[in-house]
């Protein structure tokens, strides 16, 4: 899923900061960096029971082992 998708969901940075159980700057950091770890879109497609899905197609590269915050 890309930060869109996400933010179209949850409906604020904030909402998905609290889904992911990180801070407001971090997610920040991921919209800089075009998006989510695998492993964080994993956690927000349990979170949104499954209307949104991971993708590693959908990783930023330089995260591509998907690591976490």
């Amino acid at each position: 899923m890309t930060y869109e998708q996400a933010l179209v969901h949850f409906g604020t940075g904030r909402a998905i900061a609290d889904a992911l159980g990180l801070s407001a700057g971090r997610i920040s950091q991921c919209k800089a960096a075009g998006g989510f770890s695998y492993q964080q879109q994993c956690v927000l497609e349990k979170s949104s029971s499954g209307e949104l899905l991971a993708s590693h197609n959908d990783v930023p590269s330089g995260n591509a082992k998907g690591a976490a915050a």
